[in-house]
């Protein structure tokens, strides 16, 4: 006898669904200066079939050279956030990457 035909019994919530839900990524990357890395840094994007909102990219010019960049994007399910800061992690000559959900 299922829960639906007892008397008096409720039935169970619909389960949640994360991947349903969208919310706003952002990405702040901090890199060795390399003419490959901007490329590289939108690959992940790309390969997801997503084209971010803002890209934004900064060199400081201290000595060892390095690039500052920040990648946006809205409406992205929590999944293909998580895929893209561990792409963005992986990428040769990355150093940090902080990424807020929103």
């Amino acid at each position: 006898m299922s829960a639906r035909s007892m008397p008096g019994a409720v039935a169970p919530a619909p389960a949640f669904e994360p991947e349903s839900s969208s919310l706003k990524a952002m990405f702040f990357v901090s890199a060795a200066s390399d003419p490959g890395l901007l490329p590289r840094l939108l690959e992940p994007f790309s390969k997801l079939g997503l084209v971010p909102d803002r890209v934004h990219a900064d060199r400081e010019a201290h000595a060892d050279r390095v690039l500052n960049v920040d990648l946006r994007i809205a409406d992205v399910t929590p999944r293909y956030a998580h895929l893209l800061e561990k792409a963005l992690r992986s990428i040769v000559g990355v150093r940090t990457v902080i990424a807020v959900r929103e």
